[in-house]
């Protein structure tokens, strides 16, 4: 059991997740501690609690104190509401992200101090936020992280309501967003609010993602046993064969699926007007690919 948990820490895999998780928690801290906090802007999360409460009850205290007492509290109550596993997973996060959060403070205590941030455009400071903010998000979760926090109510209302992610997301940082613009009487920041959680998803969804840009690509033709052997032999790669029968014609036929890279379907759409420029083709864009024998990630050993 030791020698197999020794093997998985010091694996090329878990060292780079673990890089990366750090990597993306440290981004999604320093947006908030150096963006948005100094600018009382709320944007939802943790943070954007946290930044209510230094603003209103807790004016004494630092950012990084009030989102470790309530990862931890959240952490707790996952416990006993989703269970040991959750907990374990999502306990690292959960914990690194105030204390990421407390360097940050230290970094714009010195940024401040020595003038090397004079900007003053909020509009400028939401975009860059929510660029930093969605990257490091990204990160964080396409290698198995977390930062806790609202992650852990989401999971709860799932788990006992069946509420979607999206809308409890949307549901929970609502909430902070329109709470924050009250207590400031500035219902601007509802707006910049709304801005940020857009492009922040947009550059979340596009990291997380964005690592499989293929296409699965469907093919009916007469000539369907040539094309199969092109793909074989120019992609290295095999094909799907699904019998199909046309509506109209009621004609027994085959169907080639096959998955490829962007580049490599253009190349294969010459192919095809080559060897059947009557065959019917469409195609899906696939934002993973996963599968025994079939994968476009690395494998780290």
């Amino acid at each position: 059991m030791f020698k197999e948990l020794k093997e998985k820490l010091c694996s090329k895999k878990f060292i780079k997740e673990f890089i990366f998780i750090n990597i993306g928690v440290f981004f999604t801290a320093f947006s908030l501690c150096i963006f948005l906090d100094p600018n009382n802007l709320v944007v939802g999360g943790v943070g954007g609690i946290g930044t209510i409460l230094t603003n209103t009850i807790f004016p004494n205290l630092k950012l990084s104190s009030i989102v470790l007492v309530i990862n931890t509290v959240l952490l707790l109550i996952s416990l006993f509401s989703l269970g040991k596993e959750f907990f374990f997973k999502t306990l690292y996060g959960s914990l690194i992200y105030p204390f990421y959060c407390f360097i940050c403070e230290l970094l714009f205590d010195v940024i401040s101090k020595n003038n090397l941030l004079p900007i003053d455009n909020l509009l400028l400071i939401i975009l860059f936020g929510a660029c930093v903010t969605g990257a490091g998000m990204g990160l964080a979760i396409k290698n198995g992280g977390s930062t806790g926090g609202i992650d852990i109510l989401q999971n709860i209302c799932l788990k006992y309501f069946h509420m979607p992610l999206s809308t409890s997301l949307i549901i929970f940082d609502g909430a902070i967003v329109l709470g924050g613009a009250i207590i400031s009487g500035d219902f601007n920041n509802i707006l910049y609010g709304i801005l940020f959680i857009v492009i922040s998803g947009y550059i979340l969804d596009n990291i997380v993602f964005g690592g499989f840009s293929f296409r699965a690509v469907h093919i009916v033709s007469s000539e369907h046993e040539k094309i199969k052997e092109l793909i074989i032999k120019s992609f290295d790669r095999t094909v799907t064969e699904v019998y199909s029968r046309g509506g109209y014609s009621s004609k027994e036929t085959k169907m080639l699926i096959c998955v490829l890279s962007t580049k490599e379907y253009y190349n294969l759409r010459s192919i095809i007007n080559e060897v059947d420029p009557s065959a019917f083709v469409y195609v899906v864009h696939s934002t993973e690919v996963r599968g025994a024998g079939f994968t476009y990630e690395k494998q780290y050993k």
